[in-house]
């Protein structure tokens, strides 16, 4: 196509014209080995297309959640090329591709390397059918009823070499592999010796991995259809608040928390995100005031505060929280923070990663609460010994083996931004627990002095010598006029 002169200077200036009443002032700074990008809220954005898109990321940083009008069309996404870079990218390069089975269009085309999983497939198709009651022709139906819904789920483009028969045919197949699978984890039952029969033992060991996968998703409009069919009073709910348990948990059980409510989640990742962590909620006015002028800020910095241990030392100890979130409490000589309870697993650094990767694709409005956890437990989590202090007090349920993995599992997961509002106001009351030296002073002096029985002994017997000496010279100096 070929464009004069004129109606490319018309164009350029109706661009600039745009640029000018759009244009947001942004400001970086760089200091103390972390990046902070800062988008001014008091700002008026011109441009009402993206208005309601600023908007929804506000009601997320503020943890407002998105709102139920949020129509923008988001897809699945694959995984940010900038994760992918440097060494440390290179090296978690494997744990965004799938292992032991092909879900979705994204890999489909290494099929031949997975041929054991799709002819595995086609056995939980037909199991799942079963379960039903219903025959496999009225499931292809249901599905092919949303089909173009769930092909617009995927980048523009990812779908057009299949039509709708075949693509369709991949959407059921795959779904129903995983909703299989979630069921024998969530049940217990002896179907499980099917994974075992068709994909081996280490195959069976990486179906969690891979269907956690961001790359690696299942429009959930596909599975919730099935989901519908298979469990019409609870349209899934136990099944996934059992099996979501097991991932946090490592045990298979239910919990009041509901997994679905009126989520309209993109994909069982995105689920899962939902359900793994609670943030803080600016609930109170004094935090409010603190966090004021860095409510939309992202933060990149290796390290905010003490380690477990150290903490521990300062008198500032770790709880469990049963209520799932997050939080500090400062008393009067003593601090308390308390964690969500957390298996850490074989599985837990892809899920991890990919859950961060999750957050970090555009067009996706997050409160990035994953990629917070993730920071807090790094700051924490220096040492082996602080690994065994969370064990102790039954926050961190690790299941990968010695301590010393944990530590390298959490060295090595890149948080390349957090949620800095929800961030800020959990280390900044660490912070101000910890200049409040009279609240330190005390914990620090029963560490040092009487952390141990042999300590407080050697402590008792210095102050019975300096006592006797200083009867004896008080004595002795009493005496001298006689």
């Amino acid at each position: 196509m070929i464009i004069s002169r004129f109606q490319a200077t018309n164009r350029r200036q109706a661009l600039d014209s745009t640029r000018k009443e759009s244009e947001l002032e942004m400001e970086t700074t760089e200091s103390d080995g972390h990046v902070i990008l800062e988008i001014p809220c008091d700002q008026p954005v011109i441009n009402y297309n993206n208005l309601g898109v600023v908007k929804e990321w506000q009601r997320c940083l503020t943890g407002m959640g998105i709102s139920t009008n949020y129509t923008r069309q988001r897809h699945i996404e694959k995984v940010p090329l900038l994760l992918l870079e440097g060494a440390r990218g290179r090296r978690n390069h494997e744990y965004y591709e799938p292992a032991v089975v092909s879900l979705g269009p994204y890999h489909y085309k290494s099929k031949i390397r997975f041929a054991q999983a799709e002819e595995y497939k086609l056995i939980t198709l037909e199991e799942y059918g079963l379960r039903t009651g219903k025959p496999t022709a009225l499931l292809y139906n249901k599905v092919f009823e949303v089909i173009h819904d769930a092909r617009k789920c995927y980048i523009d483009g990812s779908t057009d070499a299949y039509n709708d028969e075949e693509f369709n045919q991949m959407m059921l197949r795959d779904a129903c592999f995983v909703l299989f699978f979630i069921e024998c984890i969530s049940h217990a039952n002896n179907m499980l010796l099917l994974n075992s029969e068709y994909l081996g033992a280490i195959g069976f060991a990486n179906i969690t991995r891979d269907i956690f996968l961001l790359e690696n998703q299942i429009p959930f409009v596909v599975l919730e259809v099935l989901l519908k069919l298979r469990f019409p009073d609870d349209k899934g709910e136990d099944i996934l608040n059992r099996f979501f348990n097991y991932l946090n948990y490592g045990q298979v059980f239910t919990k009041d928390e509901k997994v679905l409510g009126n989520k309209q989640p993109l994909h069982l990742l995105e689920l899962y995100r939902s359900y793994f962590i609670s943030l803080p909620t600016n609930s109170s006015k004094q935090s409010k005031n603190n966090v004021s002028d860095v409510d939309h800020k992202y933060l990149k910095r290796n390290r905010w505060f003490a380690s477990a241990t150290e903490l521990k030392s300062q008198w500032i100890f770790l709880r469990p929280a049963y209520d799932e979130k997050i939080a500090f409490h400062s008393h009067r000589c003593y601090g308390v923070i308390k964690l969500p309870r957390r298996a850490v697993s074989s599985n837990s650094k892809v899920i991890y990663l990919n859950m961060i990767a999750h957050e970090m694709c555009t067009h996706n409005p997050n409160d990035f609460r994953v990629s917070t956890y993730i920071r807090i437990m790094k700051s924490l989590i220096i040492q082996h010994e602080d690994v065994k202090e969370l064990k102790n007090k039954l926050i961190l349920l690790n299941y990968v083996g010695c301590d010393e993995q944990v530590v390298k599992m959490y060295d090595e997961i890149d948080v390349p931004a957090v949620n800095y509002s929800k961030f800020y106001q959990f280390w900044r009351g660490i912070e101000k627990h910890h200049n409040a030296k009279y609240k330190t002073w005390v914990g620090e002096l029963i560490t040092n002095y009487f952390s141990s029985p042999w300590k407080t002994v050697a402590l008792l017997a210095a102050t019975a010598i300096l006592l006797t000496s200083f009867l004896q010279t008080y004595f002795a100096a009493k005496q001298l006029p006689d």
